[in-house]
Order: structure tokens, then C-alpha cells, then sequence
């Protein structure tokens, strides 16, 4: 990259993201991203009372989840359930496989990151607590 090239994006004005404008994988719950980069992704994951994100991992990137509004269970490698509220994250690293459910009786929406973005890292792997 040139320096000025740099220079003029580095001066660039910055773009605000809002997340009650992502656009929701089905329609007015799930995963919506706001931000997709090389070094991170950054999106909104919405659940109604009783929805689930299912089981998966990721193999080369982090993902975080900071609970908004809400309150969600997280079940990790299908063993540790942590129930998340409002303001509070958690981490599942690379190889770490995590569900995320809404576990109350409103509406839930969790700020998700993924670092470093990885394209295509979603390794799905089926399994529900109930099935446990």
C-alpha cells in the first residue's frame, strides 16, 4: 500500500454501524452482520423466547458474545452451560463447540466477534441439550 493510499484511508470518514440495522439471516430473528473484515467480523445474533442457534464450531477463529438485552444459556463441548444476561460476554475459542439459546421469555440480542474472521469457518455439529 502506497503512503498515500494509507493516508487517505486513514483520514476517511468513519462508518457508524447500527445493530438494529443488520439484516437478519430469517427475517426478524438469527445471526445478522454488521462489519466484515479480514482481522474481524462483528454482528447481532437475535433470538425469540425458545430459539436456538444450533451447534457448531469454529476451527480457526474465536467467537465472543455480549448479551445486549436478554438472557441466553451457552452450552460449550455440550458439557458446560453458562447462562449469560444483559452486559455480560463469554468466549468460545477455536475448536469449541457452543449453542446459543434464548433462555427467558422475551426476545434476546447478543453482539457477536469473530477473530480473526475466517470466511467459511463454521463447522456445523448437530446435537441439542434435550438430546443429551
Amino acid at each position: 500500500m502506497s503512503a498515500e493510499a494509507g493516508a487517505s484511508a486513514a483520514t476517511a470518514a468513519p462508518t457508524v454501524h447500527r445493530v438494529l440495522d443488520a439484516d437478519l439471516r430469517f427475517g426478524d430473528w438469527g445471526p445478522g452482520y454488521l462489519v466484515q473484515e479480514e482481522d474481524a467480523a462483528f454482528g447481532t445474533l437475535v433470538l425469540r423466547p425458545g430459539d436456538a442457534f444450533a451447534n457448531h464450531l469454529h476451527e480457526h477463529h474465536t467467537e465472543s458474545f455480549l448479551v445486549l438485552e436478554g438472557e441466553v444459556e451457552v452450552w460449550l463441548d455440550r458439557t458446560h452451560q453458562v447462562r449469560l444476561t444483559r452486559l455480560e460476554l463469554l468466549q468460545a475459542r477455536p475448536g469449541v463447540e457452543h449453542l446459543v439459546r434464548n433462555a427467558g421469555d422475551a426476545s434476546a440480542r447478543l453482539l457477536f466477534i469473530k477473530t480473526p474472521a475466517v470466511d467459511g469457518d463454521k463447522v456445523d455439529r448437530p446435537w441439542t441439550p434435550s438430546a443429551a
